[in-house]
């Protein structure tokens, strides 16, 4: 009988743990589900592309910018602009802004057109990128703004530049500097070094429209003869000239009508014992080295040095004695007589330097 109520046990027991695994079961296979529900919701994002201001929505579950974009078929041209990184991996609500390149045609000097893809906005712009890429020089023809937007498929007439390279000489003037040399004789001057122009050669590049000139452009400067620089010398030795008095510097040099003069009655009509015998003009006794000259040439009291008669000094006046005229004394009429009349150079004398 206890054998009976074991057996009965076992089999209630061994149907019931049957159930409970069969449940487990279940729930295992549900929760895995469910798990790769979720995997696959999060793996799934929302992307936004805006291509020339049209939105389009897409789910995708692409690592890449690049990948998605093959995968829906978006096609890119090179000059297409994307504001965002091909290599950039996709994230939530990401937005994608796609502005296409635009085809248009240049109508170039009414005879070729050429198609150029291009993101420019505006026509001006868009012909400075096709210079550019075409190595030419067109420019638009009248009736066109460079302020004009692109549109695509859009035809602009353009007419070619003509550009030429010339070089011309251009003489570059010298420059003089003066020098002071103590060598040379105040008041000469003296070439040292001769100037000499340089010579340079600019590179020119001129545009022209309809074979009138547009613009000049300096491309290259070169110079190919330095000029010289002329070298004035300049004396500051100063003149002089030694007398029985020292030596002198040269204020001037005259030449002058020199004769010769007494104290007596031949030249003055005085004769010793009248008040006036032996008085120069000037209040000075006449004697040796005392000369009678022009006050208006030469002043009263102006040391001088005449040639053939030695130190002097103007002191006297004589009817006769006009202009660049000298009267000299001496003491005897035979000695004026012998001196009789000469052409001399008479030196006015400035500061004693010795």
């Amino acid at each position: 009988m206890f054998n009976n109520l074991c057996n009965k046990f076992f089999k209630v027991t061994k149907a019931r743990m049957k159930k409970i695994n069969m449940t487990v079961s279940l729930v295992l296979i549900l929760s895995t589900f469910c798990g790769t529900l979720t995997a696959f919701a999060e793996g799934l994002y929302q992307v936004r592309v805006v291509i020339d201001g049209k939105w389009h929505v897409y789910n995708t579950m692409d690592m890449k910018v690049s990948e998605f974009l093959d995968k829906q078929n978006i096609r890119l041209h090179e000059k297409d602009f994307v504001d965002k990184n091909l290599n950039m991996v996709i994230n939530q609500d990401m937005v994608i802004n796609i502005n296409t390149a635009e085809e248009i045609k240049f109508l170039i000097d009414d005879k070729k057109e050429v198609s150029f893809t291009t993101n420019q906005a505006k026509i001006g712009t868009a012909l400075k990128e096709f210079n550019q890429e075409t190595k030419q020089n067109l420019y638009l023809n009248e009736g066109q703004s460079s302020a004009t937007s692109i549109k695509d498929g859009m035809v602009i007439e353009v007419s070619s530049y003509k550009e030429e390279i010339k070089t011309v000489k251009e003489e570059i003037p010298y420059e003089s500097k003066t020098v002071e040399n103590p060598n040379l004789p105040e008041g000469m001057v003296n070439v040292k070094t001769k100037g000499q122009n340089g010579v340079k050669e600019i590179k020119v590049k001129e545009i022209y429209k309809d074979d009138k000139l547009q613009s000049k452009q300096v491309i290259e400067e070169k110079v190919t003869k330095q000029p010289v620089t002329e070298v004035i010398e300049k004396g500051t030795k100063k003149n002089t000239i030694k007398t029985e008095k020292g030596i002198f510097v040269i204020d001037k040099k005259i030449n002058m009508k020199s004769t010769a003069y007494t104290a007596g009655p031949e030249s003055t009509g005085k004769s010793p014992g009248h008040k006036g015998y032996g008085i120069t003009a000037s209040g000075m006794k006449a004697q040796k080295g005392v000369v009678a000259v022009d006050t208006r040439v030469i002043p009263f009291g102006t040391e001088l040095y005449i040639e053939g008669y030695g130190y002097a000094i103007a002191g006297d006046t004589g009817s006769a004695i006009k202009g660049n005229k000298i009267d000299v004394f001496f003491d005897s009429y035979s000695d004026a007589i012998q001196y009789g009349v000469k052409n001399v150079n008479v030196y006015v004398l400035g500061d004693r330097v010795a």
